[in-house]
């Protein structure tokens, strides 16, 4: 199991993690119990999320299965988690990704209705709703507490190609902005990840073969891609007593593709505009 080393103040703490039974969201419950919090892991997969609270040994870990798509849902599972934990100090909202939906990724003139709810209603609309639950539950215990979303690099840049999901993580972004401003009298920090591509089976695809790995990795000046652990332990840290002064922020985590001033080479080269236009 990871470790989150010697950040101090995690020993207890009650902690819901949205979308946690892989990828990022896995290795935030592992970091999260490994520093002796208690944490309960929301996913659809019941197998998953018990096989994840059977490899931690201690009993931190509480799976609950859930499907978060429904209007209300997630309102629902994030009371449902506090009342499992006696009541809520961190929220990470992890939920959000692509939809396959047809028009919902390529060139948005594609776009339909349908793409647009259903990129919508996946990363922004759960996203809302279920910090605005925690927030509620967080101000009637009057301790304060801690909600972090995951953005994407997408919501930081223009995004050709998947220009939907793009702005639905730019939404996160400025809400988590707006929050961190409306609920800080309340002593609730409110802050964002960015991560550009992080492996998991999530991005697997993208990244098939030494020439597509090697082509992907060269965006990065740190030339390799981002690992789960990469992404949970910023998160972990801006959720612990030491970001306590840290509110309102989103974290980039790209490797140093954000320096390169060209954050979608990639997509540019494989995907160029006709010789009569220009980017």
């Amino acid at each position: 199991m990871n470790s989150i080393g010697d950040v101090p103040g995690l020993a207890g703490r009650r902690v819901v993690v949205l979308a946690g039974s892989r990828g990022i969201g896995r290795a935030v419950v592992e970091l999260f119990a490994a520093a002796e919090a208690r944490v309960v892991a929301v996913a659809r997969g019941e197998a998953t999320l018990k096989e994840l609270a059977a490899s931690d040994g201690q009993g931190r870990i509480v799976p609950l299965a859930a499907d978060l798509s429904e209007p209300g849902a997630a309102e629902q599972v994030v009371s449902r988690a506090a009342d499992l934990l006696g009541g809520i100090d961190v929220l990470v909202n992890n939920v959000g990704g692509w939809s396959d939906r047809p028009g919902a990724t390529g060139p948005l003139l594609k776009a339909t209705h349908d793409a647009y709810t259903s990129v919508m209603d996946l990363n922004i609309r759960t996203t809302l709703f279920a910090t605005l639950e925690a927030a509620r539950l967080m101000i009637a215990q009057g301790t304060g507490g801690s909600i972090c979303c995951t953005a994407s690099i997408d919501g930081l840049f223009p995004a050709p190609g998947e220009g939907l999901y793009g702005a639905a993580k730019a939404a996160v972004v400025n809400l988590v902005g707006t929050l961190a401003y409306e609920l800080g009298q309340h002593r609730i920090r409110v802050n964002a990840v960015a991560p550009a591509i992080i492996e998991t089976d999530l991005t697997a695809e993208w990244l098939t073969g030494d020439d597509q790995r090697a082509d992907r990795a060269s965006l990065y000046p740190l030339r390799r891609f981002g690992q789960p652990d990469d992404v949970a332990r910023t998160i972990v840290f801006l959720c612990s007593p030491a970001a306590d002064w840290i509110s309102g922020v989103t974290v980039p985590i790209n490797g140093g593709q954000q320096a390169t001033g060209n954050a979608f080479r990639w997509v540019r080269q494989h995907n160029p505009v006709p010789p009569d236009r220009k980017l």
